[in-house]
């Protein structure tokens, strides 16, 4: 996963998800440094949501 900010570019790793305190909580690095980031329910759903739409799952499936 790549992400773009007008500051910098950093190429984003998850290297594990698990359920914490009620949220989703995904660990891994990005660029050099390791990150933690988490979603509540609400935020999974609606990326979910956004994942699941038929020209997504397209791309997704395409060889």
């Amino acid at each position: 996963m790549k992400v773009v900010t007008p500051a910098t570019k950093l190429d984003v790793r998850i290297d594990t998800v698990r359920a914490e305190d009620g949220l989703l909580v995904m660990q891994g690095v990005a660029g050099p440094l390791p990150c933690k980031t988490s979603l509540t329910p609400a935020e999974f759903r609606k990326l979910l949501r956004l994942a699941l739409q038929p020209n997504v799952l397209a791309l997704l499936f395409r060889k």
